[in-house]
């Protein structure tokens, strides 16, 4: 009766924990890979955009069907740059696939992904990042960050390092939650065994005792029938056999009872860290991301202005400009006409706009969304003051100023 009553209790357990993993643990868990892949894209936007790193010709697409880990080949000084672009690229690749196609649930991540997901948080040791590394990856990165930090740009050094700030917490907390994960599942594992295969044997704890070659014989037989399409391990069998009829089975049934159960503290801490705010914040950072490509449409926007213009104007026009200018009359307002397609109705929309004046508010949000990436700036540190439900909005509205804006430049 005491081992029934030991086993229901670990049932429920078990069930509870995997509420816990299934509810909350597994979607922050999530939450940290997405942080990590748009703090990687931030340290590539900037090594690409110095031309530090070399932009991989060969992305990584959405066929691949499993995670994949970035080697960790040694190469030579002159394929440096090459070599961490294309691992960079890859390892930011996977966490892509992981955000999109992957389930987190305690069905899904089982011991054989978590292998995977535990080599790829390795690629790079963000939480012990520097030159001195003896990791390839992480030094021959480090190497090259070092040249950013060398410079006399202050935006492109706090990108970075914040950055890489963001990096090493979303790694020691990926770490721990898969190390949580790996201990539940092998505890749901040896839960199952008690449950399915264990009921009808004859083990008894002379048996289970020094030697317990017998009963996982006996245990091995069973499985084989009842669980045939799960592995067998010895080791987790030899720990239910310690747990269950060892001469300290009271002080480890207990232990593991402690372990497994979901206290009134993990309950409040769940909720009391269910703010959005670090979700918020990320997706803030995320927009700031995206001023390099904004300078350089608005560059090349006014790169074929100039030549449009150039190609229009006839003579006197041209000879109308330079007057013009040598007695500071004021230009005329370039106003061009644009049609954009609404995407709920996929109607047509006539826009006439003024040229010069759009280019100065974008210049102008760039300005902006530089502020939004760095967390020292006054822009972010307003930002971080705000209530929930502000920075949702924020969010909110320029995702779809952007979206417009996006529209805008096709």
């Amino acid at each position: 009766m005491e081992q029934q009553n030991f086993t229901d209790a670990l049932f429920h357990a078990v069930t509870e924990r995997q509420k816990l993993f299934d509810s909350y643990l597994l979607p922050k868990l999530q939450e940290e890979y997405r942080i990590t892949q748009s703090s990687v894209k931030s340290i590539q936007t900037v090594l690409l955009k110095k031309g530090i790193l070399r932009d991989d010709p060969y992305k990584y697409d959405s066929k691949m069907s499993d995670i994949l880990i970035p080697p960790e080949d040694p190469y030579t000084e002159t394929e440096k740059a090459v070599e961490i672009g294309r691992r960079l690229t890859q390892y930011e690749a996977m966490f892509d696939f992981l955000n999109n196609y992957y389930q987190f649930n305690c069905d899904f991540l089982n011991t054989e992904r978590i292998s995977k997901l535990v080599a790829l948080n390795k690629t790079f040791s963000w939480e012990a990042f520097s030159s001195n590394s003896s990791r390839v990856n992480t030094k021959g990165l480090a190497d090259l960050i070092t040249v950013i930090r060398s410079g006399t740009e202050p935006l492109s050094i706090s990108i970075v390092n914040d950055a890489l700030s963001q990096l090493s917490r979303s790694s020691l907390a990926i770490t721990k939650t898969l190390k949580a994960l790996t201990e539940y599942l092998r505890e749901r594992y040896k839960m199952a065994v008690r449950k399915i295969v264990m009921p009808g044997l004859a083990i008894t704890p002379p048996t289970a005792g020094t030697g317990t070659g017998t009963a996982v014989k006996e245990i091995k037989r069973a499985f084989v029938t009842n669980m045939r399409d799960q592995p067998f391990y010895i080791e987790l069998i030899e720990e239910i056999l310690k747990e269950d009829y060892s001469p300290e089975r009271a002080v480890l049934q207990q232990d593991l009872l402690k372990r497994m159960s979901v206290s009134k503290q993990d309950d409040k801490k769940s909720a009391a860290d269910e703010s959005l705010k670090p979700v918020l914040l990320d997706g803030i950072r995320t927009i700031g991301s995206v001023t390099p490509q904004m300078d350089e449409i608005v560059l090349k926007l006014q790169e074929n202005q100039h030549l449009l213009m150039n190609v229009e104007k006839g003579f006197f026009q041209k000879l109308a400009d330079l007057l013009r200018k040598a007695f500071n009359i004021p230009e005329e307002v370039h106003e061009i006409v644009i049609v954009t397609v609404d995407p709920a109705t996929q109607t047509n929309k006539r826009e006439t706009m003024n040229f010069d004046a759009f280019i100065e508010d974008i210049k102008r949000r760039s300005r902006i969304y530089n502020g939004f990436t760095v967390r020292g700036t006054v822009q972010y540190q307003k930002i971080e003051t705000m209530e929930e439900l502000q920075i949702l909005d924020l969010l909110t509205r320029n995702i779809a100023e952007m979206n417009t804006i996006v529209k805008q430049f096709s």
